[in-house]
């Protein structure tokens, strides 16, 4: 049977390299037996019991260290520090300044300002800002300011540095438009009951309600009024016949007929598209272009084609025109013949490479990538020269060693440079039956 090393119980139940009997043994075991007070640096034995192990070994050591903490001895601290770095005073207010560093004159950063004539700069909040703004602006204003009432058209004098929006009136028709209190009962302007007197004298409905109700039929009456008066005397807008008056809606047109061929039957306007010339249909007033196509043709004349217009082809000389004015050949037949005259060996070497590689194809014979690169240096290799007489030319050709048709490979391993004359007299032979005069196979 195993026991706890801690508390000498059964441990049985645990894994067999256990030695406490649950966690809080095992915390229990961890936990130092010996402390050290940090006031007087003795070891004493930690006490049994749960919680934060002490800091100090007895109560009155625990007492001397709060009392050294505390604002006393702080202030005691304070004034051996004073006595040894002597007496020192503020030079502006006669404080003490010996909590500042040694070399201190004066007791805070005020002093110092009011010392050097310094005065620092203070930050205004928003409402401070905003009222010096206001001030401004009403001292920019004028004095007064002579206004005209809209009722009996008088003139009347207002103050030109106040806020806020002018008066509309004049102040004997602004009294004249102020309700007056009625001591009395008097009746609703809605509903025509007494207005009770709990509202107040003022008060010109009996409730919230019927006020809304009374404004709604009176917003509704002004605006059919309103519609009346904008149905009166109108034309079709085709034909130009006059509209029958109706109950509901504003009629642009006296029936279904001018409808349609308003909407669906196009009409050609006076004018022409400027670029085409067609005719506008369904266009705005001060359209000018029948569609995009037309609008973006003329832009690009504008823009572009006006400075090519005149431009000339690279190769003829001929005038463009304005659909190919941004090119520099007037056709691919200029391009080809500017390119040719321009790499007339390069056009050769390709010329001949396909001719090559024409009949490699038809002869079913293996052929192999050759670059421009491998072909420079085979002809450094020889000097630029031609491999059977030697002699250097400008235009050499590719000559193969076993021809093509004798079963030779397309390849850089079967190439050699050489003269136009060696390479047409050597033909489809062999260089042994070139060099022996023998015919050619297709002659045999």
């Amino acid at each position: 049977m195993r026991r706890c090393a801690v508390c000498r119980a059964d441990i049985s139940h645990r894994h067999g390299l256990a030695k406490y009997c649950s966690n809080t043994c095992a915390v229990e075991a961890r936990r130092p037996t010996m402390l050290v007070c940090e006031e007087c640096d003795t070891p004493f034995a930690r006490p049994n019991r749960p919680g934060a192990p002490p800091r100090y070994c007895s109560e009155e050591h625990r007492a001397a260290a709060a009392t050294r903490k505390s604002t006393g001895y702080h202030a005691r601290r304070m004034e051996e520090l004073r006595l040894q770095r002597g007496d020192r005073r503020c030079e502006v207010c006669g404080a003490d300044i010996n909590h500042r560093q040694g070399g201190a004159r004066f007791c805070d950063q005020q002093c110092r300002y009011d010392a050097q004539g310094h005065v620092p700069h203070q930050p205004t909040s928003h409402e401070e800002r905003l009222r010096k703004r206001r001030e401004k602006r009403a001292a920019s204003r004028p004095v007064s300011v002579t206004l005209q009432c809209k009722h009996c058209g008088g003139l009347f004098d207002e103050p030109g540095n106040k806020t806020g929006r002018k008066p509309q009136g004049c102040q004997p028709c602004r009294d004249l438009d102020k309700p007056q209190a009625r001591s009395g009962p008097h009746a609703c302007k809605g509903c025509g009951l007494t207005v009770p007197t709990e509202r107040g004298g003022l008060a010109l409905y009996c409730s919230i309600g019927c006020q809304v109700t009374t404004n709604n039929l009176a917003q509704a009456q002004r605006r059919k009024v309103d519609r009346a008066e904008a149905k009166r005397d109108r034309q079709c807008e085709v034909c130009g016949q006059a509209i029958e008056v109706r109950e509901h809606g504003l009629r642009k047109y006296c029936g279904h007929g001018c409808w349609y061929r308003a909407n669906y039957v196009p009409r050609p306007k006076d004018n022409a598209c400027a670029w085409c010339g067609d005719a506008l249909f369904h266009r705005r007033a001060g359209a000018k272009f029948c569609g995009q196509s037309c609008y973006l043709k003329a832009q690009y004349k504008r823009k572009v084609g006006t400075a090519l217009r005149s431009r000339p082809c690279g190769y003829c000389g001929e005038k463009m025109p304005l659909s190919t004015a941004h090119r520099v050949y007037c056709s691919g037949r200029c391009s080809r013949r500017a390119y040719f005259e321009a790499n007339r060996e390069r056009v050769r070497a390709a010329k001949r490479r396909g001719n090559h590689q024409r009949r490699a194809m038809l002869a079913q014979a293996a052929r192999y990538n050759v670059t421009d690169r491998d072909l420079s240096r085979l002809w450094s290799q020889y000097g630029n020269g031609c491999a059977y007489c030697g002699e250097r030319s400008s235009s050499l050709h590719q000559e193969h060693v076993v021809p093509i048709s004798r079963g030779g490979v397309d390849g850089i391993g079967n190439l050699v440079p050489a003269c136009p004359h060696c390479n047409l007299a050597k033909g489809d032979r062999t260089v042994m039956e070139w060099r022996l005069g023998k015919k050619s196979p297709r002659y045999t």
